[in-house]
């Protein structure tokens, strides 16, 4: 009997274990005990201490770039339910997304104003190619305003209103080089709320790119890669007393956000969260439960459509085919098809 119930419990153990799945993790961010992030192209809620995150979005483009209102009330992100991608908000809750902008352009959601409003970068101006500029919406009358800063494509406010924000930078070209050191290098400025004189850059003598500018405490925290690769790292207001708080050396840090005095950002696949008084730097562990359509067997009706080459061994025994940007080596006989780790 005390066998049957010890089994019966190592099943069921192994059955919860089973159902556990993660996934690819992005675009966090945090509100309280709340994180949103992105995973399989929908939009996730999960508690900061991690677990079984729950589905928000299940439409089948892409909802990414999440961010939390500061009243915890919203969710602004970038959706395309209506074609092109455009920023929209919903409950946190969840419920039907409203659409923001009509841009039909490039877009990017930054954070929020001290307005109330969603604050947004926007190709969508009249100019050289590859100009952005930000912009502010209201969420409830759609009335929309362009800030007047050329190039600006990263922002986020101090406590007064004064606003950081970013002009060029690697993240417009979707290049993904490290210790990137040409004149396309993200520069951080400083514009003040009243409109009373010029945006002024700050922390010019950084040999490095600076982008995703944070405020908290009198502080500024951002991404920088001086040493090679974009870390999280902290500053005073004009740039100078810089401090790097995390030093990875593998994958970047990549989104971060803040709040009250925590940052969530990307690592790898994984979304980590670093406090800033203790200096604690955690990965969140999270579950999702899902369907996972795109792990499925497909059988593909014209497989040649597919094909891009193959070589074949001098004895006929065996070919290395290539299709779809994968290798793999498959011969006549019983032994396995094996898939060549290719970068």
């Amino acid at each position: 009997m005390v066998r049957a119930i010890l089994a019966a419990a190592t099943l069921a153990v192994l059955s919860v274990c089973a159902q556990a799945e993660t996934a690819y993790y992005r675009d966090p961010s945090l509100h309280g005990n709340t994180l949103v992030f992105t995973a399989e192209g929908d939009l996730w809620r999960v508690p900061v201490e991690g677990g079984g995150a729950r589905r928000l979005t299940t439409n089948a483009g892409l909802e990414s770039q999440a961010s939390i209102s500061p009243d915890g009330r919203l969710i602004a992100f970038v959706g395309s339910y209506d074609a092109s991608p455009e920023v929209y908000v919903m409950p946190m809750t969840g419920g039907a997304p409203k659409r923001l902008s009509f841009d039909g352009a490039g877009v990017r959601v930054q954070g929020w104003t001290p307005r109330g409003e969603v604050l947004y970068m926007t190709s969508a101006v009249i100019g050289p190619g590859a100009s952005v500029v930000l912009r502010a919406v209201d969420p409830v009358t759609l009335v929309t305003r362009t800030l007047p800063f050329s190039d600006a494509n990263q922002g986020g406010f101090d406590d007064r209103g004064n606003l950081y924000f970013t002009r060029f930078g690697l993240q417009m070209t979707g290049d993904h080089a490290r210790d990137y050191r040409g004149g396309a290098m993200s520069q951080l400025w400083r514009a003040p709320a009243d409109g009373s004189s010029e945006a002024t850059r700050i922390a010019a003598d950084a040999d490095a790119s600076l982008s995703r500018p944070m405020w908290w405490n009198n502080q500024l925290y951002l991404l920088s890669d001086e040493t090679g690769i974009s870390n999280l790292w902290r500053m005073d207001a004009n740039g100078g007393s810089r401090v790097a708080l995390t030093r990875f050396s593998d994958f970047e840090v990549r989104d971060p956000q803040l709040d009250a005095g925590r940052i969530v950002y990307q690592h790898g696949a994984d979304i980590r969260l670093f406090d800033i008084a203790s200096g604690e730097d955690r990965a969140v562990s999270i579950d999702i439960a899902s369907d996972f359509e795109q792990r499925r067997t497909r059988w593909i009706e014209k497989p040649l459509q597919y094909f891009e080459g193959a070589t074949i061994a001098g004895d006929g025994s065996r070919a290395v085919v290539f299709a779809r940007g994968r290798a793999s080596v498959a011969g006549t006989d019983a032994r396995r098809r094996v898939e060549l780790p290719l970068p």
